[in-house]
């Protein structure tokens, strides 16, 4: 058995050294190149989201910003506020579910979108972006509780869940909840047209 030398052992750590290097330089650079891409399709896909929850709204002012989720006014040509559009999140089944709730001025749901559910299973779990289960949601009251049929113990507004998807329904369920909460508290101050 040959003994091993300083040579024999240096020569393979460096070169393990200068590939790990060069990797991690690659890796940091394709990092930084995709961050900005993946940012832009977000605010994008949030602004799409907004338009589909407050159809009326030309323009959106932040108007609440909070660990909770954020709540944009929707205003009309002319300035007014149509409507609110509130995106909070929600842990799912696969990971994150992001929803924009549309709040109108009288604390009725308008509509809610379920603009982010890739983690989710598909077939499963992402049909809770199908219209099929969101249009559920349009007129329900902000300051009434939602809760999954599954759940329902005779107290708040009912939904239907997606089938064989409880989880992701109740992630949506919980999401809509806290934008309603947000509305709420932090919008309209608890005092509601309706």
């Amino acid at each position: 058995m040959r003994k091993m030398n300083f040579k024999d052992v240096f020569i393979p750590t460096i070169s393990l050294f200068i590939i790990c290097v060069i990797i991690t330089a690659a890796l940091a650079v394709t990092n930084a190149v995709t961050s900005t891409k993946i940012a832009e399709n977000e605010a994008q896909a949030q602004q799409e989201s907004m338009k589909i929850v407050c159809p009326d709204a030309k323009d959106f002012e932040e108007v609440y910003t909070g660990d909770n989720g954020t709540a944009f006014a929707g205003k009309d040509d002319s300035g007014e506020i149509t409507g609110y559009a509130v995106s909070t999140v929600a842990s799912g089944y696969g990971g994150q579910i992001k929803v924009m709730t549309g709040i109108a001025n009288d604390g009725s749901i308008i509509n809610i979108d379920v603009y982010y559910n890739d983690d989710e299973t598909p077939g499963l779990g992402k049909n809770t972006s199908n219209e099929s289960f969101t249009a559920q949601f349009k007129g329900l009251l902000s300051n009434d509780n939602i809760i999954v049929s599954k759940d329902y113990a005779g107290e708040g507004q009912q939904i239907d869940a997606v089938t064989s998807s409880t989880i992701s329904s109740r992630a949506v369920t919980d999401a809509v909840n806290t934008a309603c909460d947000i509305y709420n508290t932090e919008i309209s101050g608890g005092e509601l047209d309706g």
